[in-house]
């Protein structure tokens, strides 16, 4: 019920209000998005490279370290680019306001 109050909230905003909640919005996803990553390449790097921890790491896991984290970016960054180019792709096609909702940072 309380999704509905807010949800008529939002309907009773300005345009340019309501604008600011969907940028806000937008930018919290953003963030939360590239936490995602962060946390996702830690845990998946860190696993594959470091197969003993100590003290410090090793020259061998250092450079593989680097390279797993430039892999997963270069990666991420491609998949991030065509979902957004098939976002628009489908949002053009279908007359719908260019949003960009499934748009997320871009670490090139």
């Amino acid at each position: 019920m309380d999704q509905l109050l807010d949800v008529e909230t939002l309907k009773k905003l300005s345009p340019e209000q309501q604008e600011q909640v969907i940028s806000g919005v937008k930018q919290q996803a953003a963030l939360a998005n590239a936490q995602n990553l962060v946390t996702d390449i830690s845990e998946k790097c860190t696993n594959k490279c470091i197969t003993a921890p100590g003290s410090s790491l090793a020259s061998g896991e250092k450079q593989c370290l680097q390279r797993c984290m430039d892999r997963f970016m270069e990666s991420w960054n491609l998949v991030s680019q065509t979902l957004q180019k098939r976002l628009q792709e489908e949002m053009a096609s279908s007359g719908g306001m260019s949003g960009g909702f499934g748009q997320g940072p871009s670490f090139s």
